[in-house]
């Protein structure tokens, strides 16, 4: 090979990897300022606040005393790595305390902390207290990305040392997916720009219909030998064998999936089949479908365009609905 074809290529690599490095730095300034994009602000969230848990049945749990803007929303967590105020783990006297399992939407992606469902939930109970002289606390546990299985396998080994004396289950229609491996891949973990590309390839990808959508994605995850679904299941005969060995009162929340709403809501057919697991296991349930208006555009209980996480006041519909079930069906003992 000659001298001159080695300079050429050797230029060749150096430019290459100037425009990568080029690429990584406008990137991070970018990414670093904050983005409402959902694929990149959950990286940041894997990364930065979450991590591996020792037990692979959870999977992963937030870091304590973290702290990340996400989606233009700071996120902090406690010394247990829950997003909530500071509690201890002896409950205090005359507190009657519910700790409440679930993902994302549990979590409050997107919306600011005294804006969670689980956040207005306490301060409605407080406001106006079931019983007089008691003092209510609503702890938020939910993890991003987490499923069933790994909501209960946590309440298992942690959440049950919080002493509560009502537990709750976030069910969202994804709870169903396999519980997530660590990726192997470098880039994916430290590479802004590789994920902001990856973003931006699936987002065209699915616009142009050349991956599944989110119906058939979501419908896929609830075939009967679906390994997701299978360990769901066990995960929510488990919880029910758990809460009554020690006589505490569980329900479980079926939130809806916010891109339809009312009659016409695509995925009554799951909800019906949470309820039929649900009933053999002897788990009440509570459906939140109807906390949300029938009719207008159900967007405008987004977090974002493009995120249909429910935002501040499709959390407060919830938070609300569950309060009034609360009371009427008296959940505390």
């Amino acid at each position: 090979m000659s001298r001159r074809l080695v300079l050429k290529l050797a230029l060749a690599l150096f430019s290459a990897l100037l425009c990568l490095l080029l690429l990584e730095v406008v990137a991070r300034v970018v990414i670093g300022r904050g983005t409402m994009h959902l694929g990149v602000e959950m990286w940041k969230y894997a990364k930065d606040v979450k991590l591996r848990s020792a037990n692979p049945e959870i999977g992963h749990r937030h870091r304590p005393h973290a702290q990340r803007l996400l989606m233009g929303v700071d996120v902090r967590t406690d010394s247990l790595g829950l997003r909530d105020v500071e509690r201890t783990l002896e409950k205090p006297l005359e507190t009657v305390r519910i700790v409440v399992l679930g993902d994302s939407i549990t979590f409050g992606w997107g919306v600011p902390f005294e804006s969670t469902y689980c956040q207005l939930l306490e301060k409605s109970l407080n406001a106006n207290p079931p019983v007089a002289g008691r003092k209510y606390e609503v702890i938020n546990t939910g993890v991003g990305n987490s499923n069933t299985a790994m909501e209960v396998a946590y309440f298992k080994e942690e959440g049950w040392k919080l002493r509560p004396d009502l537990v709750l289950l976030g069910w969202f229609i994804n709870d169903a997916e396999p519980t997530p491996s660590p990726s192997k891949n470098w880039f994916a973990y430290h590479s802004y720009s590789y994920v902001w590309i990856d973003s931006a390839i699936d987002s065209v990808m699915r616009n142009v219909k050349a991956r599944e959508s989110y119906r058939d994605y979501y419908r896929g995850l609830y075939g009967d030998a679906q390994p997701g679904w299978v360990k769901c299941q066990s995960a929510f005969a488990d919880l029910a064998a758990f809460c009554a060995e020690r006589k505490l009162p569980c329900r479980v929340l079926l939130i809806p999936e916010l891109r339809t709403l009312g009659p016409g809501y695509e995925f009554k057919d799951i909800h019906d089949k949470m309820r039929t697991l649900t009933a053999q296991v002897r788990l009440p349930t509570l459906e939140l479908l109807d906390a949300f208006p029938a009719e207008g555009d159900p967007r405008q209980f987004w977090v974002c365009p493009g995120d249909a996480h429910p935002n501040a006041r499709g959390n407060e519909l919830m938070a609300a609905k569950i309060d009034r079930a609360l009371r009427e069906e008296k959940w505390l003992p």
